[in-house]
């Protein structure tokens, strides 16, 4: 399929984006807009271990192949897992095919313990534990529609999308670029998404 072809299918579907979201993490807001701030200034994400529920030794990058209003739904009823932050509404979006270049796949939705007898150790990091047999308790994240980069992802301006909680910091990200003369960053993106313009 031409990619203009492969454009114009996705631009037709809302629950198709040629967009693809890491979300920061942080105790509160003020944390996760930080944890962006680096991110950008180092151009580099640097991947989850097995401590972020990645499989085997190797880490990854977790990002999300859905669109904004999904996001913002996620955000909403999923913020907290077992008293922990699991998404803010901070991050980064990168272009499919980007992505795909740098390694990046869907992850495999199954029971961990069958995908481990069929991949090498390497490619652990692409399974995603999946059980629906119990009745009482379900292991399903098949929602997120995740995709992982191996390793750590790094990236140029022109890469990405901003991802931010709310206009609040949509203004402070372009008044931190100012006084820290980091306009090259504003320049070079895509642009800025407030989160709030989508979900409230």
């Amino acid at each position: 399929m031409k990619r203009k072809d492969w454009n114009k299918r996705i631009s037709k579907r809302n629950d198709m984006v040629s967009r693809i979201t890491h979300l920061t993490r942080g105790k509160d807001s003020d944390e996760a807009f930080e944890n962006l701030w680096q991110i950008l200034i180092d151009k580099k994400i640097n991947g989850s271990g097995n401590a972020g529920f990645i499989n085997g030794g190797r880490k990854a990058v977790c990002l999300q192949e859905l669109p904004l209003s999904a996001i913002a739904e996620n955000l909403m009823y999923e913020k907290v897992l077992n008293d922990k932050v699991r998404y803010s509404p901070f991050g980064i979006r990168f272009h499919k095919g980007f992505i795909y270049n740098k390694g990046g796949r869907p992850v495999i939705y199954e029971n961990k313990d069958i995908m481990k007898s069929l991949l090498p150790e390497s490619e652990y990091w692409r399974i995603v534990d999946l059980n629906l047999s119990n009745k009482e308790s379900y292991v399903d994240w098949t929602h997120e529609r995740e995709w992982r980069v191996p390793d750590e992802l790094t990236f140029n301006y022109r890469n990405i999308e901003i991802i931010v909680k709310q206009g609040k910091y949509y203004r402070e990200l372009v008044e931190r670029c100012i006084d820290k003369k980091r306009t090259d960053i504003l320049v070079g993106i895509h642009g800025i998404i407030t989160l709030d313009s989508v979900y409230s």
